[in-house]
Formats: C-alpha cells, structure tokens, sequence
C-alpha cells in the first residue's frame, strides 16, 4: 500500500475514533447527569438510545446520499454537524433538549457509519482489505476508551458538560485535517461521473502509484433505485435480510454492554471509578476483538469467523453475569465481553461490502446500519426498563446472550447462501495488490 493510500485508511480509522467518542461519551457521564437530574432508571435508558436513535435515522436518511453526493463531501459535512451536536449537547438545560442534541450527533454518526468502511474498502489493496475495514472498526471501541479516559479526568473538576466540550473541539479540528487529506470515493467518481471526475481519479491515481486513464472506464448507470433495487434482486433478497438479523443482533448485545456496564458495575456494589474502568477495559476488549477478527478473516473467512465471534459473544456475556461479585474477575471477563461483541459488528462490517456492487455499497450499508440501530435504541431502553422492574444485574447480561445465538444462526446461513462478490468498477482502473 502506497503512503497515500495508508494515509486516507488511518484518516478513516481516527473519524471513526471521533464518532466512537461522540456517540458512547453519555455512558461514562450517564451516572453524572443521573445525580445531577435525578433522571430514572428508565430515563437513562431513553437518553442512551438518544444517540443510537439519531444513528438509524442517519444511516436510514443520510447515509445513501453519499452514493449521490460523494462519500467524501457527506463525511465533512456529518463531522461538521457532530460537532455541533457536541457544543449544543454541553449547553443543554433539561433532558429534553439534551436527548435532542444527542439524536443530531447520532444522525451525523449514522450517515459516517456507512461510508467509512465503504471508503476503506477501496483504499486498501485486496491482501490486506479484511484486516484493514477491521480495524477501523476498531475506532468506535478506541473512542470509546477515550471517553472513559477524558471522563475520569474531566469529571471531577469540570463537571460532565466539559466532556462533551472536549468531544466538539477534537471534531472540528478533525474537520479541518479531513478537508485537506480526505480523498473522495474511486467507486463514485467512476460510477456518478461528477464535474471533472477524470482529472480527480488520475490525481488520486498518481497519488497511490498507478497509471493515470485517458477515458473513464464503462460503468452501469446508477440511480438511487438501482442502488435499493440491488437489495432485493434475486438471492440478494435473503442475504439483505440476514444480514439484517445479524446487524440488528450484533447491536442488541454490544450497545447494551457498552451503554449499561459502567452503570451495572455501579449498581452491583462497585464504585464509580470502578464502574468506569470497567467500561473502558470492555472498550479495549472490543478493539483487540476487532483487530484480531481483521487478522484471521482472510484464513477462516469473515462469515463463519463472525458466527463463531457471535457464540462465544453469548458465552462471554453468560460468564460476567456470574463475575459481578469479584473485581478482578469481572474487569478481566469484561475484556473478553468486549473482544467478541466488538467482533461481531466489525465481521459483519466487513462482509457486507463484498455482497453488493459498487454503485449500490453505501446504500446496503447505510440500510443495514439503520435496521441494525433497532437494536441499538432498543437495548438501553430495555434495559432501562428491566432494572426498573426490579431486574439484577447479573440476570440482564444473561438475557442479553439470547441475541447472540440468534446472530450466530444468521451468519451461518449467511455463508450458506453468500456468494463471492461482483468486481469493483475501479477494479478495471486500479491493478490490486
């Protein structure tokens, strides 16, 4: 890989890192504005969704527009709108307006969310492509962390209105470092044909190292119904749904470990800082989860490896239920929570853009994230809701395993009915590696 192409992946890597702050930053305030509000159990599960929530109607509305408009110009534009989301969440007066804000972040996330890993699909040569997509995926854990960090920092002094302080300006200057660096979509350009879209493939062309084109090369017109078509056509009707399954299970049990720990921890006997610690070890789990998810894919497969990663997902989750009681046993079961429920969504993240053609990848994605933050918004809700019913601890990260075997079940016949992907259009431009 070029130093151009490197570059544009770890760009794409650090925006996810950002989104993953923005977007999981309320569980580590979460106990906070509890205190502070005197919000119920319910109500921190409604303010936990409100982000999740603005994620699917990003992924649902915003997302397919990078199909149109470039996944480029969409990326600075969510990252622009996240950050403003960030500066109006820290002012907010009441719940109200705080969940709004939280929902706006969400929408920019949720539109990134689909074009980030489709971007790097591109970028990284055909050898390193799985390992590549994983382990930018690898950001939302790594932001996560982040904010575990920044939060156990800020906290203390300032109060949890400077965390999300801190969110908005680390945004803006990744704007700033975004406009500069960030190429655009070879796939767009050659599938859309915007204004001077040949003098823009033959710079980023020279920019990686290949051989700049005297023409662009034939492409299927595109169309923002041939992209949904693309869905639904033929056998790919089963695989969208599946992979739907998959998505929507993946987020059930990831979102409620990473939104609910830090206060389970909490509600199980330990201290704050305990409780957070916990949440940012399940945050680094999650990072060596995906990272070794992207190093066995291409010897196992992403299919039957992210089904595997769904089971032992489930067992894991069955495990910390029965460790609340010992510290050390739970922050070190934590770790491998994180690891495998990480791993789910960065498998399905991965085999998702190899099921589609080019023109329709952004889209199928961007559906996928939408139907997934299903999940997503249900969990904390559910949860919120159980623990107010008088559920323990221990017995919600049982129930939460449930969706693992029904993830695992979907992957597998995922890789029963899959098929090896269609060629890239770029494909006939850039010679892979």
């Amino acid at each position: 890989m070029s130093r151009a192409q490197v570059r544009a992946v770890a760009l794409c890597l650090v925006i996810n890192l950002v989104d993953g702050f923005d977007l999981l930053v309320t569980s580590f305030v979460g106990p906070s504005i509890t205190r502070e509000w005197s919000l119920s159990p319910s109500g921190v599960g409604v303010l936990l969704s409100g982000g999740l929530a603005g994620m699917a109607i990003g992924g649902l509305f915003l997302a397919p527009l990078a199909d149109r408009v470039g996944r480029r110009r969409l990326t600075l534009a969510c990252l622009a709108l996240a950050s403003l989301g960030m500066v109006a969440a820290a002012a907010a007066q009441d719940f109200g307006q705080l969940l709004a804000f939280r929902a706006v972040t969400g929408a920019a996330v949720g539109a990134m969310a689909a074009s980030l890993p489709v971007l790097t699909s591109e970028y990284a040569n055909h050898r390193r492509r799985g390992l590549v997509v994983a382990l930018i995926t690898t950001g939302y854990g790594l932001g996560s962390v982040i904010a575990g960090i920044a939060s156990s920092i800020l906290l203390g002094s300032f109060g949890w209105r400077s965390v999300f302080v801190f969110g908005a300006i680390v945004t803006a200057l990744l704007f700033a470092v975004a406009l500069r660096f960030l190429p655009e979509s070879m796939d767009f350009l050659v599938a859309r044909r915007p204004r001077q879209a040949l003098e823009k493939l033959n710079r980023i062309l020279v920019s990686i190292g290949r051989t700049p084109v005297t023409e662009l090369p034939a492409a299927r017109p595109a169309s923002a119904k041939m992209a949904l078509d693309a869905l639904f056509r033929g056998r790919n009707a089963l695989r969208t749904v599946l992979v739907w399954v998959a998505f929507v299970s993946a987020q059930l049990m990831f979102y409620f470990a990473s939104s609910w720990t830090p206060s389970l921890l909490l509600k199980a006997g330990m201290s704050s800082q305990q409780g957070i610690s916990g949440g940012v070890l399940l945050s680094l789990g999650g990072v060596t989860g995906a990272v070794l998810l992207g190093l066995l894919v291409s010897k196992v497969g992403p299919r039957r490896l992210t089904a595997a990663y769904f089971g032992i997902g489930a067992l894991a989750l069955i495990l910390f239920s029965f460790s609340l009681g010992t510290l050390a046993i739970a922050l070190v079961v934590a770790v491998l929570v994180g690891l495998f429920l990480n791993g789910t969504v960065t498998g399905i993240n991965v085999i998702v853009p190899d099921l589609y053609p080019a023109e329709a990848r952004a889209t199928a994605l961007g559906m996928a994230v939408a139907v997934s933050r299903l999940g997503a918004v249900l969990a904390p809700l559910l949860a919120g809701f159980l623990l107010q019913s008088g559920w323990a601890p221990a017995s919600m990260f049982r129930f939460f395993a449930i969706p693992g075997v029904i993830g695992a079940a979907a992957t597998l016949l995922l890789a029963r009915f899959g098929r090896k992907p269609a060629g890239r259009p770029v494909e006939s431009v850039v010679a892979e590696a």
